[in-house]
């Protein structure tokens, strides 16, 4: 009876721990206000476009044109079309954040005026 009793005991306490598993609380999240940062040395084009919806091209560079495209300072070729409209090309220096405006002229309004 001693030996049946000694093994319930030690199934009871087997059952028992004087430790628990607590799952890890999360620590609050901080709320952060970002910094914003104006770095004037970024050199970049965007060109603005009357229509809105012409094609701008940099002809001398491999990279698609987009507006914001950051670059190294220099002289580029900047094409801007649409069809129906004349097309608009010149070298521009970009040495800073440049932006650049193009009022593309119809055909018809230059075929009407003449």
């Amino acid at each position: 009876m001693k030996k049946l009793s000694a093994l319930f005991a030690l199934l009871v306490l087997a059952g028992c721990s004087s430790s628990h598993d607590v799952e890890p609380q999360p620590e609050p999240i901080a709320e952060v206000t970002p910094e914003v940062v104006v770095d004037e040395s970024v050199i970049s084009l965007t060109v603005v476009t009357t229509p809105d919806d012409a094609r701008v091209r940099i002809m001398n560079i491999k990279p698609v044109y987009e507006d914001g495209i950051e670059l190294d300072e220099g002289k580029y070729d900047i094409e801007v079309t649409k069809p129906g409209y004349l097309t608009y090309r010149k070298w521009v220096v970009v040495d800073k954040k440049t932006i650049l405006t193009i009022e593309l002229d119809s055909i018809e309004s230059i075929q009407a005026a003449q």
